[in-house]
Formats: C-alpha cells, structure tokens, sequence
C-alpha cells in the first residue's frame, strides 16, 4: 500500500511540474520539451527550438507557405489555392504573413463567406418573361421579377408589345394588321393589310386610264372624221357615174 500512495504521490508531482512549466511560458513563448522557447515572428518558423544555452532559432517561410501570427512551428501554413472549379479567382495573392484571398469569378456570387470565399456559385439567368431586378455581385445572386402585362423580354429587358393600341408604334398606327398577339416572351407579329396593296393596283390603274382617256378620245374622233370624209366622196363618185 506504502508503494502505491509513493508512485500516486510522484505521479501528482510530476503533473504538477508540467502546469507550472506551461504556466510559466508566458505569451510571446512556447513550450518544448519542458522549455519556454521565444515564438517566431509572423512571416517565420521555428528553425531549432531553444534549450538552456541558445535562445530559439528562426528561419522564413518557405515558399507558398505563410504564418500570420508568432508561433513556435516547425513548418508555416500551406498557401490557400483558389479553385476555379469553385467558382473562384484570387483576389488577393498569399505572402509569408498573410494567406490567400479568394473571390468569386466574374458572373459568380459566394456562398460561405464574404471576405475570403471558398466556394461561389454562378449568377442564375433570368427566364424568358422575366427581367433582372437586380444585377448579382460578387455578395449576392440575380434577383429576377415578372414583366408586368403588355411586355415581353428574353430574361433582360422588358419591352412592350408592338401591338398596344396606345402606343403610337402599334400595329394599326403602322398601317398594318395584327396576326399574331404579343406573349410575355414573344412580340405582336404584324403584316401589311391586303387592302393596302390592292388599293395602289387600282390607283395605278385609274391613273394610266386619266392619261391615257384624252389619246384615245383624239384618235377615236380622227375616225370618224375620216369615216365621214370617206362616206362622202363615195356618194359623189356613185353621183357622177349615174350622170354618164
């Protein structure tokens, strides 16, 4: 029993030392192997640790390596890598004391953090009938609405239709027809009205006829004047035979 409470006793011992040699370390300090070691500075690691002669060795990150805080590390963090596969792009390039800073790609919006991202989803398209409320950013997606009644738009703009009688480009203001109702996706399909171009044939026609009527009425009256001409010399020439 005596052996036993001397190991216990030892044990709290040695359990006591370690707090107190942890305590001791204060914090620009780090502890190895019972040593309170000076950190390194931000931008370095831990070279060869300190022991009761040397103070701790220090040495740069190696390269694509950073540590933003003092520390008592062998090796310096590993630079962050942007993956375009995510959706990202980076925005701020890793140095020995700060890592990278990534950011959505052009037409991306993040969707885990907002200063340094980790993954970003592309901005949602806008259905045909709909316009863009809002334009995404690199915070946010697309906001998209419903154009309003009389309109149409292919996922951008709204546009009226060609066709809204109050407007002063409808159909019927163009002198056409409308065959086709406008959609919240398509516009009014117009064409030009039949009457129309039956209307110029006989226009055409008439005009021809005008010009052409004052000709014809000389020619016509030149026949019969010819006519009658004919008709009388013929009666004196059977008139003179008859003499004979």
């Amino acid at each position: 029993m005596c052996i036993f409470c001397y190991l216990l006793k030892l044990l709290l011992l040695l359990f006591v030392n370690i707090v107190l040699c942890v305590a001791a370390c204060n914090n620009a300090e780090y502890e190895i192997n019972g040593e309170c070691c000076p950190m390194c500075d931000p931008g370095k690691r831990v070279y060869k640790h300190c022991d009761q002669f040397t103070s701790t060795t220090c040495d740069s990150c190696r390269i694509r390596t950073y540590s933003d805080a003092p520390n008592g590390l062998t090796e310096c963090l590993p630079c962050s890598v942007c993956d375009t596969s995510n959706g990202l792009r980076v925005k701020q390039a890793c140095t020995v004391t700060s890592d990278t800073v990534c950011g959505p790609l052009p037409g991306y919006y993040c969707i885990d953090s907002l200063y340094n991202c980790k993954r970003a989803k592309k901005h949602s398209s806008c259905s045909p009938g709909q316009y863009i409320n809002q334009t995404g950013t690199e915070f946010r997606d697309t906001v998209c609405d419903v154009c309003p009644a009389g309109s149409y738009s292919d996922g951008t703009l709204c546009k009226l239709h060609t066709d809204t009688v109050s407007l002063s480009n409808s159909c019927e203001s163009l002198g056409k027809t409308t065959i086709s109702e406008g959609t919240d996706t398509t516009d009014a399909e117009c064409r030009d009205r039949p009457t129309s171009h039956l209307l110029t044939v006989i226009l055409s026609l008439c005009g021809v006829c005008l010009l052409m009527f004052p000709a014809i009425t000389v020619i016509i009256v030149k026949k019969k004047i010819a006519k009658k001409q004919n008709s009388g010399s013929y009666q004196v020439t059977n008139t003179q035979d008859t003499n004979l």
